[in-house]
This record gives structure tokens, C-alpha cells and sequence, in this order.
């Protein structure tokens, strides 16, 4: 028997965590020091010295602002999947807030990788009874 084995990332930064919501801003995102880039390339360097690929969840935030970084995802081979845009729990958004937002997220990620996503995770796995 064949054992698979998947491996998932989240791709955002600490500022965008829902445990900050309260304390942080997402007016103010931008100016708060990112951390992202560097440590997802040392992430791809890791996966690439080991020969693995991984479906990378990509807050459409930070494809927005960092589009490179998508591309050299996406250039070493890995799956790109929506995190949403702005890392809203599903359960405190209306049906159409919860579609515009992974609407964006969507366009922003195809645009830069030129392929359609269907892959999503819900920010801080937020798809409960409550979010139906």
C-alpha cells in the first residue's frame, strides 16, 4: 500500500492572523513590517533542496502586494489555492461578503499565474455550523 502524503502552507504574515484582528488594522497592513517574502523563500529553497511539492494558500492580500512571490511558487512547481484576501473568518461574513472576498483573492492569483485556482482553505479554519 501507497502512503500519500500532502502538505499544505499558509502563505501570510503574522500581522494578518485572526488573533490580531482586534489589535491590528487591515487599513494598516502595509505598514507593518513583512516577513513573508524572505521566509517563503526559504521555505521554496527547503522544498526544492528535498524534491517537494506542496499546495500553497495564498492570501490574495499578499499576492496583491507581492506578486513575484506567487510567481516563484508557482515557477517551482506548486499547487496556489485561495486563503481568501483578507483573512476573514467565514462564520462573521454575510454570503455576499464571504463571495467578494474570495471572489478578489481569486482574480488577483489567476492574474498573476495565468491559470484558474479552485484550491481554498478558510482563514483559521473558520467553515463551522456557524458559517452555514
Amino acid at each position: 500500500m501507497e502512503i500519500l502524503n500532502a502538505l499544505t502552507i499558509d502563505v501570510e504574515d503574522y500581522f494578518h492572523v485572526s488573533a490580531f484582528e482586534q489589535h491590528i488594522d487591515r487599513r494598516d497592513w502595509h505598514r507593518w513590517l513583512c516577513r513573508v517574502v524572505p521566509n517563503t523563500q526559504r521555505l521554496l529553497e527547503l522544498l526544492r533542496r528535498h524534491q517537494l511539492r506542496a499546495t500553497f494558500f495564498v492570501l490574495g492580500w499578499v499576492a496583491k502586494h507581492y506578486p513575484q512571490l506567487i510567481r516563484d511558487i508557482h515557477a517551482e512547481g506548486h499547487e496556489i489555492g485561495s486563503h481568501g484576501f483578507w483573512h476573514r473568518l467565514i462564520y462573521r461574513q454575510s454570503p455576499d461578503e464571504f463571495r467578494s472576498d474570495l471572489r478578489q483573492s481569486r482574480e488577483v492569483l489567476q492574474q498573476i499565474i495565468g491559470e484558474p485556482v479552485i484550491a481554498y482553505r478558510a482563514p483559521s479554519f473558520s467553515i463551522t455550523a456557524q458559517s452555514s
